[in-house]
């Protein structure tokens, strides 16, 4: 099927045959044929880099084409959302008749974000909140696209994603579930009441094998030999790779591992440089030291980009990770090691994708399990580069099991997609509720029986989670109805766990008593309920070596605590927020704490969330004295500062090292900042004439 036989404008055309696709590919034709143009709903299901991306993109312009007033785009995480948009952009303005104009939005869940436009990418959560919120804009959700819709089995992303299509499918819009190949596609499209599109077809062919260590067998029949070193057979598969003319993909099981991957490959990598590709990545290794915060972490991943390879794991900032995945996706980082959570993030191609493990260790099991095939497949999804490679490979290191795992991986087809929502049934039960004041118990359990849980177990048992929330006193009843309270609804807008909410409320209303309220901060309370709570993650455990810290931690605030903290629940998130409102540097906090960047990062904006949260709750409760104290600490959280410093870091342009310059030199409050001419500001924070005036007007 060709482009230019589309019923689309001639300026839609022009931006498909643009995108390289004067002739469809075959999963994309399918769909069109499906009746994707026309509105219909359907459920595409095909591998990685099969141009499901055009799929969305054409439907949004059909729905635009026919007066449509938005669409919706999904993805489960905010890098994808971030990435989604910026695809998106680049269609701004087509069609001319209903030009397309994107927004996202990938703020905190607390964070009041107007979205305006006609096409707004945001992730699942993003788009449950804006249900439970009743925004205005739902209604005139024309098209929601659901990307990665096979995560719907996930325990902790996978409610969410549920619940907004259990809502939103209500044949009044189309629906688009964009899917990874999946055992159990056409239950998922009879739950969704679409059209199922089904492709194993991708551009470049991909064939996946196994290593036992130095012999490799592949699906095809082809086998081959690869050096014996000490480097390792993953990094042997990587470097086989690049002699040939390609990248490679390493993915490895712990961050520790990735680093060690990307040094052991670094030497032959770097040997094998030209001049100019030797100047492009130390522009780039510069800049990851700009901008990774003086952390031991930054200045190793900068080393060995400088040598043509690299790592990306959650423990680097944003920056750094983005330079990472540029660096690779220009073809100038020629091997990355990589933690499974790329899999699932940002396209990042390769010809050849290594699996250093098929097992991972399990903290729940307490050893180490075999990963499922569904995220083997994701793995396995990155390789071959389309419009640089004719095949991509896989291959998996296998040396104690071959052909086990050529049976159950390779030859082997991915797990069944099951309903996670029992995990969270209790805090959509409420979400509905508060929807539908009044709703009948019946109305209740026809909702939930009419979800993929509900499909797959016969009905969900809803009478659990009711009386959970009549106790909590979130929902009353009258008859067989059912009504928020006022609890409920703010619990329902927050998009707290119910039981997250009463323990909250709990601690908030005791450190209001009369026993703790007087002359005390609660700090370590506070910073513990946050942390310690569902909605937390992922959370670090305490290891040895921070034992003693934990210990002379709790010792410090023990008598401002509300509850008992035994040291040995003391995470390693919880020490690094207790250092950063200390003002200690990332540096610090990575060497006493073993937290990385990003783990830092995650912590402070989880933190600043939960205490926002816990706000509210004071509010709710009517603890004024409470609600002051917890917002003096959520302003700490937020910019890494002692209590002395919140009134200089609300200035514009003031953070914790200027605010902490200031302090030093006398300038205590906004009324001294004004108050101090403009050279001494220029002098004291380092900053410009234009920026010192700024920061002199004291807002």
């Amino acid at each position: 099927m060709r482009a230019a036989d589309l019923n689309l404008s001639d300026e839609c055309i022009g931006y498909i045959e643009g995108y390289g696709a004067e002739e469809l590919y075959e999963p994309q034709a399918a769909a069109v044929e499906a009746g994707l143009l026309d509105g219909r709903s359907m459920l595409v299901s095909a591998p990685t880099a099969s141009g499901k991306s055009l799929i969305a993109a054409m439907a949004v312009m059909a729905m635009l084409e026919g007066g449509g007033r938005k669409a919706v785009y999904l993805s489960p995480l905010r890098a994808l959302v971030a990435e989604k948009y910026g695809e998106f952009r680049g269609m701004r303005g087509i069609p001319s008749s209903n030009p397309l104009k994107p927004a996202s939005s990938t703020a905190d869940l607390n964070v009041r974000d107007r979205l305006s436009g006609n096409l707004l990418c945001m992730t699942n959560e993003r788009m449950d909140l804006a249900l439970r919120k009743d925004e205005d804009w739902v209604r005139e959700a024309d098209l929601v696209i659901a990307d990665e819709i096979h995560l719907i089995g996930d325990p902790h992303r996978g409610p969410a994603l549920e619940m907004v299509l259990a809502r939103l499918n209500d044949g009044n819009r189309q629906v688009v579930g964009l899917s990874a190949t999946i055992s159990n596609a056409e239950e998922m499209a009879k739950w969704l009441k679409c059209r199922l599109v089904r492709s194993s077809w991708r551009p470049v062919r991909l064939t996946e094998g196994v290593c036992d260590g130095r012999n490799v067998s592949m699906a095809d029949g082809t086998e081959y030999t690869i050096r014996s070193s000490s480097r390792g057979a993953a990094v042997e598969l990587a470097l086989d790779s690049v002699a040939g003319g390609g990248q490679a993909l390493i993915f490895v099981n712990t961050r520790r591992g990735a680093p060690s991957q990307a040094k052991k490959a670094a030497a032959s990598i770097r040997s094998g440089l030209d001049d100019a590709q030797k100047k492009k990545l130390g522009i780039i290794s510069r800049a990851i030291l700009r901008e990774g915060g003086g952390t031991g972490l930054a200045d190793e991943l900068s080393g060995l980009v400088a040598k043509g390879v690299g790592f990306h794991h959650a423990g680097l900032n944003a920056a750094s990770r983005r330079r990472v995945e540029d660096g690779f996706r220009e073809g100038h980082i020629k091997v990355l090691a990589a933690t499974p959570t790329l899999a699932a993030g940002v396209n990042l191609p390769a010809r050849r994708v290594v699996i250093s493990s098929l097992v991972r260790y399990d903290g729940r099991a307490g050893r180490s399990v075999p990963i499922s095939v569904m995220e083997y497949k994701q793995f396995c999804g990155r390789a071959g580069r389309p419009q640089y490679d004719d095949v991509g490979d896989a291959v998996s290191v296998a040396a104690s099991n071959p052909r086990e795992a050529m049976d159950r991986y390779v030859l082997g087809q991915p797990e069944a997609v099951e309903s996670a929502l029992h995990n969270r049934l209790a805090v959509h039960v409420l979400s509905l509720v508060v929807a539908e004041p009044g709703i009948p118990v019946r109305s209740i359990r026809k909702f939930f029986d009419g979800t993929l849980g509900g499909v797959q177990w016969g009905g969900m048992d809803v009478d659990g989670p009711l009386r959970t929330l009549r106790d909590y006193k979130m929902v009353e009843t009258e008859g067989k109805r059912y009504a928020a309270t006022k609890l409920g609804e703010m619990v329902n807008e927050l998009y707290l766990e119910p039981q997250t909410a009463s323990e909250m409320l709990e601690t908030i209303e005791n450190a209001g008593s009369d026993e703790y309220a007087t002359g005390k901060r609660h700090t370590l309370t506070f910073l513990h309920e946050a942390i310690s709570c569902a909605e937390f993650g992922p959370v670090l455990r305490q290891r040895k070596a921070e034992r003693a810290e934990a210990r002379d931690l709790v010792e410090r605030y023990r008598s401002h605590t509300i509850w008992h903290i035994d040291p040995y629940d003391v995470s390693r998130n919880l020490l690094g927020i207790c250092g950063w409102i200390e003002e200690e540097s990332e540096r610090d906090i990575a060497d006493k704490y073993g937290m990385d960047p990003g783990d830092v990062h995650r912590t402070v904006q989880s933190t600043r969330w939960l205490l926002q949260s816990m706000i509210r709750i004071a509010k709710y409760a009517r603890l004024p004295d409470v609600e002051r104290e917890l917002d003096t600490l959520r302003v700490r959280v937020v910019n890494g500062v002692r209590e002395e410093l919140q009134e200089l870091v609300g200035i514009r342009n003031v953070g914790r090292v200027r605010g902490r310059a200031l302090y030093r030199a006398g300038i205590r409050t906004r009324r001294d900042v004004r108050a101090t001419p403009l050279d001494r500001i220029q002098k004291i924070c380092k900053v410009g004439p234009r920026k010192a005036k700024t920061i002199r007007m004291g807002r």
